[in-house]
């Protein structure tokens, strides 16, 4: 059986490297008091997020568990770390902003570097961490 190994480097203390083809951070969106009306008006606004920093992907499927990630993308190639950094937290202050008529603060937080590691690997069951 051939497995398909993914490489996870960590960058900082919230961005990762995914597998050289991305630089990630994920955000938590607690939804769990809203009714479905409201959840399909926030991914709709979510979708509509558009930023010349990063790519934006939006994860449901922890709903049921009364939350939402949000994936904040920056390509690998040609991008440097410290660049990918900028970019990562323009487009954080961007998505912020776009928010601010939706949801409370409090709503969104950045997974911590204890969180991100197996929310990658969820998804990724044979990461290898690089230095």
């Amino acid at each position: 059986m051939d497995l398909v190994q993914k490489k996870y480097q960590r960058i900082d203390e919230r961005t990762v490297l995914f597998n050289e083809e991305y630089y990630l951070r994920v955000l938590r969106v607690r939804i769990d008091t809203w009714d479905a009306a409201a959840k399909e008006e926030l991914f709709t606004h979510l979708y509509a997020f558009e930023s010349a920093d990063i790519e934006m992907e939006i994860d449901i499927s922890e709903e049921e568990k009364g939350h939402w990630y949000l994936q904040l993308l920056v390509p690998h190639v040609l991008t440097l770390p410290e660049t990918a950094a900028k970019r990562l937290t323009r487009g954080e202050t961007q998505l912020e902003e776009h928010l601010a008529g939706q949801l409370a603060a409090e709503l969104v937080t950045p997974l911590t570097e204890a969180e991100l590691y197996p929310y990658i690997k969820r998804y990724n069951p044979h990461l290898d961490v690089t230095a």
